[in-house]
């Protein structure tokens, strides 16, 4: 496995994780306002069974309540490992993922807010921070990619 590039992706996807996030989220609210009681429904006190429909409609509303759940855990945790690696990194390495992972701000902004003046150098120091960034998430195993 390439860590380097399995780094990248990680980093990259921050963005996209924090709105599948907030979606997610719109999602469980959904279901829960599609899923709740309508009005006072009349019994039918006559009739000895509950159509199975029903039935099936409310465990399919249940499971997608659930899985929906679990994503948003899952979601959350991920994002929080992410963000607590990448706030262990030395200060300029942290700003460069910020600026150029999370943020996605164009390599020429990241030089100049940075008073980085050569094209090797923010390369160099990108490719450092992403080291340091598989070698903090990937343990050991990361060593042979960085």
């Amino acid at each position: 496995m390439n860590y380097f590039k399995a780094a990248e992706q990680v980093l990259s996807s921050v963005p996209d994780l924090e709105r599948s996030l907030a979606n997610l989220e719109h999602r469980k609210e959904r279901l829960l306002s599609e899923g709740s009681p309508r009005g006072s429904a009349e019994i039918d006190f006559d009739k000895p069974f509950v159509d199975t429909r029903y039935i099936n409609k409310t465990l399919t509303e249940a499971l997608s309540l659930s899985e929906c759940a679990r994503c948003i855990d899952k979601t959350r945790s991920d994002l929080e490992e992410i963000r607590a690696i990448i706030e262990q990194l030395p200060d300029e390495l942290r700003r460069l993922v910020l600026l150029w992972y999370v943020e996605k701000k164009p390599k020429e902004e990241i030089m100049q807010s940075m008073e980085i003046y050569s094209n090797s150098t923010i390369y160099a120091k990108r490719n450092k921070a992403v080291a340091a960034f598989a070698l903090l998430y990937y343990g050991s195993p990361a060593l042979a990619s960085i």
